[in-house]
């Protein structure tokens, strides 16, 4: 991001393009690390992923009822297209906190000189 900044000299053109292949930059990188969670695995005769698994093993007693029928759902209603629409959205969150740091950065880095009486 630092190198479009100084190719462009530009702000905002920074958060779209690069705070975008920032994302999608290091999106990939999840893979290598959520992957083996998604190995098969047969449990008394069903087949399971390893992801499904673990969280039948992991008893959450202190959740109500209903929370835990919502981490049972799937992105299954975007219609397959969930690893396109996380890879945007992976693209989309360095492009706000791009914007809202560069804000913070403005209003709490601007220097105001009162002067008292004639110079």
């Amino acid at each position: 991001m630092d190198t479009c900044l100084s190719l462009t000299r530009n702000w905002m053109i920074t958060a779209l393009f690069g705070g975008g292949a920032f994302g999608l930059l290091f999106y990939p990188g999840n893979w290598p690390i959520f992957g083996p969670t998604h190995l098969p695995l047969v449990v008394e005769g069903v087949l399971l992923s390893l992801a499904d698994y673990t969280g039948f093993l992991y008893v959450r007693t202190g959740t109500p009822e209903y929370v835990r029928l919502i981490e049972q759902g799937s992105l299954r209603t975007f219609g397959g297209h969930t690893t396109v629409i996380a890879a945007f959205f992976a693209a989309f969150v360095p492009m706000l906190m791009f914007v809202v740091w560069w804000y913070l950065g403005r209003f709490y880095c601007t220097s105001f000189y009162y002067v008292k009486g004639p110079r």
